[in-house]
């Protein structure tokens, strides 16, 4: 009889920590996987990856985007962030040259992985230039995010071309924290993007991983 009972209390045992660990639809969203099920949507192709919209910016637009959350900013030397963006300078006129100057808003994100195991890098650049000629003042930065990956790390760094050239291109880079439904069993990708931008307002994707 006590064989019998502790049979019977074994099995309910397992079958709990059986229910446990499979995931169950909830009115408040979707639950965290088994850690093979989150690899395998994680690592999943999206339907779609990539977007990008860009538009016309004010210099003010440009010179605000200097105090976004970990933004990276770069000014042609010499000039003051007005005058970089194209602003009238109280100290000093702008030279005839900045009267060109124009700014562009670039918004351009890439995704990996599938609902609910998306990560999803955007990168926001502002940047001005005197127009087809050179660039002036880059003011870039990074999120990510993702439905169960959250951001563990941002980072943005000039990898090519920049102030004083006609084009300029960023790596935008995130760690990811992806949970699932085991506590300690965490997933951490990380992804980066490079964007090309040049002084005619133009982007360009040119890698990613």
């Amino acid at each position: 009889m006590n064989k019998r009972r502790t049979a019977v209390l074994l099995a309910g045992l397992s079958l709990l920590v059986a229910v446990a660990l499979v995931p169950t639809a909830s009115a408040g969203g979707p639950q965290p996987l088994a850690p093979a099920q989150a690899q395998a949507l994680a690592n999943a192709a999206p339907v779609v990856q990539t977007g990008s919209v860009t538009r016309s910016a004010t210099p003010q637009e440009a010179l605000a985007a200097a105090a976004l959350p970990g933004a990276t900013v770069s000014i042609s030397p010499g000039l003051a962030p007005s005058e970089a963006v194209g602003l009238a300078s109280v100290a000093r006129p702008i030279a005839p040259a900045a009267a060109s100057n124009a700014c562009w808003a670039n918004a351009y994100w890439r995704q990996w992985g599938t609902w609910p195991y998306e990560q999803k890098i955007t990168d926001t650049t502002y940047w001005c230039a005197v127009y087809g000629d050179h660039i002036t003042y880059t003011a870039s930065s990074v999120t990510g995010t993702g439905t169960f990956c959250g951001t563990s790390w941002t980072t943005s760094q000039l990898i090519g071309g920049g102030i004083g050239y006609s084009w300029f291109v960023l790596r935008s880079s995130a760690g990811f924290s992806c949970s699932t439904v085991i506590p300690w069993v965490t997933l951490h990708p990380s992804h980066y993007i490079d964007v090309s931008r040049n002084d005619w307002g133009s982007t360009a994707e040119v890698g990613s991983n």
